[in-house]
């Protein structure tokens, strides 16, 4: 279930948004055919948000923001001073698209972002031989060069 007006998704069971206090519709693609997204500003304009991704051009992070807004979203760009600048020279900055948390799932699906995947950690032990930390992926121990099967 959705709703129609900030396009929030519900579990099952639930028939009125709690933000909006209207009915909520089984799919986005019925609601509202050829109406835009209504918004107040005075409440959109104290809607806490969040980073939701960086980017290395400013151009980039508004080409994302332009994409977010057109599907109703509302998204600002946030400029700052690159970690590590210092303040004599001249300045890196950071751009970064910043969204209401409640938003950042249907952004991601628009800007098609796929979050990276988690890398898990090489297992480790220790050889037998020399008391070397040696990793699973490992054929011989680094400390003693003793050969590891499977």
């Amino acid at each position: 279930m959705f709703c129609p007006v900030c396009r929030d998704e519900y579990r099952p069971g639930f028939t009125r948004c709690a933000t909006c206090d209207v009915d909520l519709v089984e799919s986005l693609s019925v609601a509202g055919q050829g109406q835009p997204k209504q918004v107040v500003p005075e409440v959109a304009a104290e809607e806490a948000t969040a980073n939701f991704c960086g980017f290395l051009t400013l151009d980039e992070a508004r080409e994302a923001r332009d994409k977010v807004r057109a599907a109703g979203i509302l998204g600002e760009i946030l400029i700052r001073d690159a970690p590590g600048s210092a303040a004599g020279e001249s300045a890196r900055e950071d751009y970064w698209l910043r969204v209401a948390p409640r938003d950042f799932r249907a952004v991601a699906g628009i800007l098609d972002f796929a979050p990276a995947p988690i890398e898990t950690p090489d297992e480790s032990f220790t050889c037998s031989a020399c008391g070397a930390t040696v990793r699973a992926s490992d054929e011989v121990c680094p400390g003693c060069g003793l050969g590891f099967e499977g």
